[in-house]
């Protein structure tokens, strides 16, 4: 493998104009990505929360994710805005499949559905209200995933003092989404997961699958580059042959960087799929919310 070493930089702007000089071909997907960093700016997504009623929650285990049976607040005018421009973005930058999207105008209650489902990673209901829309189904679901960004980005924030120490699973305490990567943080290098939707950071062991559980050290590795460097590498599992990208870094990376990150690491997602590892493409909990 060919490493690759990004420094940290703060100009996300920046930083999206070089992802796409350096890949053109990505071009209309780094715009999508500008338009939901812009979007996490809106104040219309700071306080989802709100004051928690009795029957806000819905039954579930004592160690369900903190997002599961709460109702959230939104501005359905705010969602809608949000939708529109990222579907508008799709198609005009001519993102795979996206020309459906040209006359895709949903209503409030479209929009604030179709986040509440990305929010829930309900893939049955994006591909429902997708055919319903009569657009495709891929493209509607990238727009989806990143208008429920500035939404699961704020819960982070505010409960990210909640975070259990002893959080058991591989899946995010906050939102129930697989960890995007493993942060080896620190002189200690403690091994750190974090999730790119709410942002949420979380201390698991090593020698530990995020995945099956497994514990084996001979059937657990790790894909390093060919230089022998240890900034970056892919954590494997022979049992249930999943990985996940590895960075070593001395502090958290924020939370906007962790999709550069993984977009920038890319070559190291291409070569675990050729050796035949891959990601879950289920959440690891049937998360339950509702968008009020």
């Amino acid at each position: 493998m060919q490493r690759t070493a990004p420094g940290f930089r703060t100009d996300t702007a920046a930083r999206l104009a070089e992802l796409e000089r350096q890949r053109p071909e990505w071009r209309a997907w780094f715009r999508l990505l500008g338009e939901a960093e812009r979007a996490l700016d809106d104040g219309g997504w700071r306080t989802p929360l709100g004051e928690a009623a009795p029957g806000d929650r819905f039954a579930g285990p004592a160690d369900a994710p903190l997002l599961h049976g709460r109702a959230l607040k939104v501005n359905p005018e705010v969602a809608q805005r949000l939708v529109r421009r990222l579907a508008s973005t799709a198609a005009a930058g001519h993102l795979t499949d996206a020309a459906s999207l040209r006359g895709y105008r949903p209503s409030t209650a479209d929009a604030v559905a179709l986040i509440a489902a990305a929010v829930r990673q309900d893939l049955a209901e994006l591909a429902a209200q997708a055919d319903a829309a009569g657009v495709e189904r891929g493209p509607l679901m990238s727009v989806a995933h990143l208008a429920a960004l500035p939404l699961l980005q704020s819960c982070g924030r505010l409960l990210a003092d909640q975070v259990s120490r002893s959080w058991p699973h591989g899946y995010c305490p906050i939102c129930a989404a697989w960890p995007i990567l493993a942060e080896r943080r620190g002189l200690d290098r403690s091994r750190r997961l974090r999730c790119a939707r709410c942002a949420a950071a979380w201390e698991v062991q090593w020698l530990y699958c995020i995945y099956c559980g497994e514990r084996e050290h001979e059937r657990l590795g790790s894909l390093v580059p060919e230089d022998g460097g240890e900034t970056l590498r892919v954590e494997t599992c022979a049992s249930c042959r999943g990985y996940l990208k590895s960075i070593a870094t001395l502090q958290g990376i924020p939370p906007f960087e962790l999709l550069l990150r993984d977009l920038e690491t890319v070559e190291f997602d291409l070569v675990a799929v050729e050796r035949g590892y891959g990601r879950p493409e289920e959440s690891g909990f049937m998360l339950k919310v509702r968008l009020v």
